[in-house]
């Protein structure tokens, strides 16, 4: 893709000014010692690539333990493996005619039979203009087969535009050593951001850039908040501790210890209470802070959520139910059954059978006027429906969705009628819809349209009688 001359510049001019800083090369070697094993054979013997340690240790293959002699957290392996690749991309920030360029390199290392070989490659970088940013990639990035990978034995020729689907989102390690010197005298002085890249791993630091802008980026990070400084721009609003959380000021000390993340304070809003294993278990349920104007979370957690994952919706339903039927909402039992889908299930049996009578009820007054409207000639007779039972039975024989009227023909949103021969009137034959005096669906059994002496019948009912009626209740 085309570059435009004034990035071509930029690029080309960094090509001769950018150098490695020697903190930028101890930021790869310490990132190099992740890049270890500890090899794992007979009888817990372990072996620790990065230091040489042999120690012995009851660990499981593909978990990760720490080497009593160097201290690194490395992933076991067993001694039968043949090979294996260690990637990471290691970010530096530079500057060039006081524009930010965020350089991105690979460091890649490949395990080979004991022995371990790392290649560190630049393959991309970011010209950063305040809040729009260009990406650029060389021609080590190499697209085989929809697999883009970096390849460290091409030699760099050229710098490219990277479209939108050529790389991955690139996150990374970004090296904090010479963030405060590059910020000096900028917007991001006294923004914090050494501190923050710091301690949190693998980030788009573009998006921190944008983050950075607020001043909640800055009270964060020196609160020690650091997993909420990802979220910063959600603490922009409240004069004090609680207005700006949601919480009091007392779980300032349990926020910092468990350094939470805005998923967890969420909960911990609802939950007021410092147990972060329960609020870990409490994340990823839904409509929480609907449920805890009925229950106490904690206890909801141990004696109905726990068991599924997925009861949330069934639980309000439940509580919604409860409520309608005036239950008694401090009752323990009723808020917290011990079979909570034996109960609702109940419960919306009970609310269908209230439904029902309700609807029965307001049923048998619009029957008053509906019965006017009844009508037949020497083959056919047609009348409203003259109950909810009546319509299940319909439902039933005609193998339709009659049973969703019930309550809009109780309120007189719809007229519901039965079309029916004068030789079998007790069998299902028609079902009828009617609004505004006229026939909005009239179907036979399993939806199938109606014939035409029945259409004729429909048509000659609405002229003579329908209309009629509707003129006299006008």
């Amino acid at each position: 893709m085309y570059i435009k001359k004034k990035y071509r510049l930029i690029l080309a001019l960094a090509d001769k000014e950018f150098t490695i800083p020697n903190s930028f090369q101890k930021f790869i070697n310490e990132n190099k010692k992740l890049h270890n094993l500890i090899i794992k054979s007979k009888g817990g013997n372990c072996y620790c690539t990065c230091c040489g340690n042999k120690f012995i240790a009851k660990t499981k293959v593909d978990c990760k333990i720490k080497c009593p002699n160097c201290k690194q957290k490395l992933l076991v392996k067993t001694n039968r493996l043949k090979e294996y690749t260690f990637k990471d991309n290691l970010q530096l920030l530079d500057k060039v005619n006081n524009t930010l360029i965020l350089r991105t390199f690979e460091l890649r290392t490949y395990y080979d039979g004991n022995i371990l070989k790392s290649n560190v490659t630049e393959f991309m970088r970011t010209i950063i203009e305040d809040e729009e940013t260009h990406d650029y990639t060389t021609n080590q990035l190499i697209n085989k087969m929809g697999n883009m990978y970096v390849s460290h034995n091409t030699t760099f020729t050229h710098w490219r535009a990277r479209s939108k689907w050529a790389y991955r989102d690139v996150y990374g390690i970004v090296c904090p050593s010479n963030l405060k010197r590059l910020f000096k005298n900028t917007e991001f002085k006294y923004s914090q951001l050494d501190k923050y890249v710091l301690r949190a791993g693998y980030i788009d630091f573009v998006e921190c850039l944008r983050l950075a802008r607020y001043h909640s980026f800055e009270m964060l990070i020196k609160m020690k908040l650091y997993n909420l400084a990802s979220d910063a721009d959600k603490f922009t609003k409240g004069s004090n501790f609680q207005e700006i959380f949601g919480v009091s000021k007392t779980f300032l000390p349990f926020m910092v210890k468990n350094n939470i993340n805005f998923e967890q304070l969420k909960v911990l809003r609802l939950l007021k209470k410092e147990d972060i294993n329960l609020i870990n278990k409490l994340i990823g349920y839904s409509d929480l802070e609907k449920l805890s104007k009925y229950v106490n979370l904690e206890v909801a957690y141990y004696k109905v959520l726990s068991k599924n994952k997925y009861y949330t919706r069934d639980y309000l339903d439940y509580l919604d139910m409860c409520r309608l039927l005036q239950y008694d909402l401090k009752d323990k039992k009723i808020l917290y059954p011990e079979n909570l889908m034996k109960e609702h299930d109940k419960l919306v049996k009970l609310i269908k059978l209230v439904e029902n009578e309700q609807n029965d009820k307001l049923i048998k007054i619009r029957l008053e006027k509906l019965n006017k409207t009844i009508y037949q000639n020497n083959k056919y007779i047609i009348y409203p429906a003259p109950s909810v039972a009546s319509m299940q039975q319909e439902a039933n024989s005609q193998k339709n969705c009659l049973l969703t009227y019930c309550k809009r023909y109780a309120l007189g949103e719809s007229d519901i009628y039965f079309l029916r021969s004068l030789e079998n009137i007790d069998k299902s034959l028609v079902t009828v819809e009617i609004q505004n005096s006229k026939v909005v669906q009239a179907r036979s059994k399993f939806n199938e349209p109606i014939n035409k002496e029945q259409e004729k019948f429909l048509n000659t009912w609405t002229k003579k009688v329908l209309e009629r009626v509707s003129l006299e209740n006008a």
